[in-house]
């Protein structure tokens, strides 16, 4: 097969894969929580409540924009900050009620994701899809480090 064609459409499988993936992220997400907004409530989820300077550091972003994140979280009910216990300066952040469903939502809205992939592949293809997903999404995380 032709390099340049096979890389053609290996770029448009993927970009239209994205294309659909967001889509459907678009549909559950109601408030217009950013990609960056997202990762920052996943990170308070897996960490039970944070402080600001943990969460620049978790994330690998300025305090400032870290402080721009937490403020439209806070602003919608998805988050709550106070006074933390051992530093009176820092604010102990964690997630809402609130906070929590919208989490859940977006996770019901994975299985379905997974749902209609599954059905559009057989056991084997599911099995092999996985494999690359996760083989892909190594590289793109490696390649930011």
């Amino acid at each position: 097969m032709n390099t340049q064609l096979y890389n053609s459409k290996f770029e448009e499988g993927i970009s239209r894969l994205q294309c659909e993936l967001v889509a459907e992220r678009n549909k559950i997400n109601t408030e217009n929580i950013s990609w960056f907004q997202y990762d920052i409530l996943e990170s308070l989820y897996h960490t039970n409540g944070s402080r600001p300077g943990e969460l620049s550091n978790n994330l690998g972003v300025s305090r400032s924009k870290i402080s721009k994140g937490l403020k439209f979280l806070k602003t919608i009910g998805y988050i709550k900050q106070e006074k933390s216990d051992s530093d009176a300066r820092e604010l102990w952040t964690e997630l809402t009620d609130k906070g929590f469903k919208f989490l859940k939502e977006i996770q019901t809205g994975h299985e379905h994701l997974a749902e209609i992939a599954s059905s559009a592949l057989t056991l084997d293809e599911q099995e092999l899809f996985t494999e690359l997903c996760l083989k892909v999404s190594r590289a793109f995380e490696e390649r930011r480090r």
